[in-house]
């Protein structure tokens, strides 16, 4: 596939990209230029970008991810295991280094701290027949929901994972899509899911940051677990919740410094 399908129609270009192995995605992508890999890269479905980058060169796909940002960049960096997310962190510049490490981090207690990341999402303009696909050659975790995205990332949607099965080939997700009844928020009290009535009757409940991003989901283990464990003094935890905030408010005021060349627009800088 050469670089005028991926420039001049990059959406069917990926649609048709995903059907292939990550080892022989990484393989072709290892040659494109990195700031035309970071736009396929946005338009994938994130569990088969995260296997892409994975498999390709670090060096490489650490300046892809610094390309894309930290608001995305950390998206896919928290669907990798701690050691692969630190090697990544080693290979960029130091400012967007303490960057990223900032928003990959969120206090003990919160929901943010507490929930999987690693967690199966596809995009709202896939059909039936392509998130199955997906499904089958994912290595995500597969929840009772599939949950949608739209091209920015954000939660528009989910499915239940039963429901593909009796659903025509060709519908479209958003087109089967209902609204999650409940989301968390990920710097809340893990302790808040209480305010829930019906919390302990849900197995999962679909994670956001503050700008309405899915990066993953809270289950019901984990709460319990969550909640049996010490927590810190009320006046730590606000301390903590508050400097959190700051720092959201300071990477929204300065996304742009971070990556050179890159064009952002103001519905783009929604980094945590």
């Amino acid at each position: 596939m050469g670089l005028y399908l991926l420039t001049e129609y990059p959406r069917d270009a990926v649609r048709a990209l995903e059907q292939f192995e990550p080892e022989q995605l990484a393989e072709y992508l290892d040659v494109v230029p990195i700031n035309t890999v970071a736009e396929v890269i946005k338009l994938m479905v994130p569990s088969i970008a995260v296997d892409v980058l994975k498999c390709m060169r670090i060096e490489k796909s650490s300046k892809i991810v610094m390309q894309l940002g930290v608001e995305r960049g950390s998206l896919l960096l928290q669907r990798m295991s701690r050691g692969i997310r630190l090697d990544f962190v080693s290979r960029m510049s130091p400012v967007f280094a303490n960057m990223m490490k900032l928003v990959l981090r969120y206090p003990a207690g919160t929901v943010g701290q507490a929930m999987n990341p690693n967690v199966l999402t596809v995009q709202e303009d896939l059909t039936v027949e392509e998130v199955l696909h997906v499904i089958r050659n994912s290595a995500e975790i597969l929840q009772d929901e599939i949950y949608i995205v739209d091209n920015k990332q954000l939660l528009v949607g989910q499915v239940a994972a039963k429901q593909l099965l009796i659903t025509a080939p060709d519908k479209k997700m958003k087109k089967i899509m209902s609204m999650p009844p409940h989301r968390l928020a990920a710097r809340a009290n893990v302790k808040s899911v209480k305010n829930i009535s019906d919390w302990q009757m849900r197995d999962n409940f679909p994670v956001t940051d503050h700008h309405g991003v899915f990066i993953g989901v809270l289950d019901r283990a984990a709460i319990k677990e969550s909640m049996h464990i010490k927590s810190k003094s009320s006046e730590e935890s606000e301390i903590t919740g508050t400097a959190l905030a700051v720092a959201e408010l300071f990477w929204d005021a300065c996304a742009d410094l971070m990556v050179p060349n890159q064009v952002l627009s103001n519905k783009g800088k929604r980094n945590e």
